[in-house]
């Protein structure tokens, strides 16, 4: 994967930790960003399946199929 750069701005106290981890700040922000992003999806797909646990079972089938549609998704983008 290609890398661009970009600035950003940290709070001192944040920076501090940061560089206390590693000499790499971009690889260890890359890292941060990616578990963000990986938390997102975890929380999408709670969000979904605690909607399914709602559903009538008319309404079921058809969520299923949304849900394994939208976990595809979620993979295929990780």
């Amino acid at each position: 994967m290609a890398n661009r750069s970009i600035s950003i701005s940290l709070e001192e106290g944040l920076l501090a930790q940061l560089d206390a981890q590693g000499s790499n700040r971009s690889a260890l922000v890359s890292e941060a960003l990616l578990q963000w992003l990986a938390r997102r999806r975890i929380d999408a797909l709670n969000t979904a399946y605690a909607h399914l646990a709602s559903l009538e079972a008319g309404d079921l089938a058809e969520a299923g199929e949304a849900a394994v549609a939208m976990g595809l998704a979620a993979e295929a983008d990780g």
